[in-house]
């Protein structure tokens, strides 16, 4: 007769190999879910606010489009990457918000690849209010003689964006980008605003 130990052996090998079943691996998902990444947006410059000028301001229009202020042979030799924005609103306080107040011209490029932009203004102003800005450009930038055929030029870098500020006869001229580092970044941009305002 059996004993009770060799009566167990089944029971004790079937027990095992159930245990051993449920320690097998789940099948892997068939997929895996996936993330839409948000649509790219332009990286805005870090500038600060321009002062509004303290004098009582006289504005004449530009009367340049930003394709004659800077071409797109000029912006495909600096960037091949930069397009420009047909329909862009400047933010309140900034130069080109500014500029478009004073019946001037404001410009923005993108860059398609990194969404770093160029941003052009350009105002047409009286004599006294020229002089103040350039009062301002000398506090907070510092005097260049990088841009050939300036009246006066300035620059200044900071939080990863660097200003082109530019004077020439009743022309106020700023340029921001997170593209230039030094005054000579910009400088073939403002040779094409300066011969176009000639």
């Amino acid at each position: 007769m059996p004993s009770a130990r060799t009566r167990l052996l089944p029971l004790v090998a079937a027990t095992a190999l159930l245990v051993l079943a449920g320690c097998t691996p789940a099948p892997a998902p068939t997929h895996s879910p996936t993330r839409t990444a948000p649509a790219p947006t332009a990286h805005e410059p870090s500038t600060s606010p321009v002062p509004t000028p303290t004098t009582s301001v006289v504005a004449t229009p530009v009367g340049k489009s930003c394709a004659q202020l800077i071409s797109a042979d000029t912006i495909y030799a600096f960037n091949p990457n930069f397009v420009p924005l047909s329909s862009w609103k400047p933010s309140a306080g900034t130069a080109a918000a500014q500029a478009t107040a004073y019946k001037g011209v404001a410009c923005r490029w993108q860059n398609e690849t990194s969404n770093d932009v160029i941003d052009l203004s350009v105002a047409d102003l009286d004599a006294a209010t020229i002089e103040s800005l350039k009062n301002q450009a000398v506090d907070k930038s510092t005097l260049v003689p990088t841009y050939d055929g300036a009246d006066e030029g300035y620059f200044s870098e900071g939080d990863g964006t660097g200003t082109a500020i530019v004077f020439v006869k009743s022309s106020w001229i700023v340029l921001t980008s997170q593209q230039f580092a030094e005054p000579g970044d910009p400088a073939d941009l403002v040779a094409s605003v300066l011969a176009a305002l000639r």
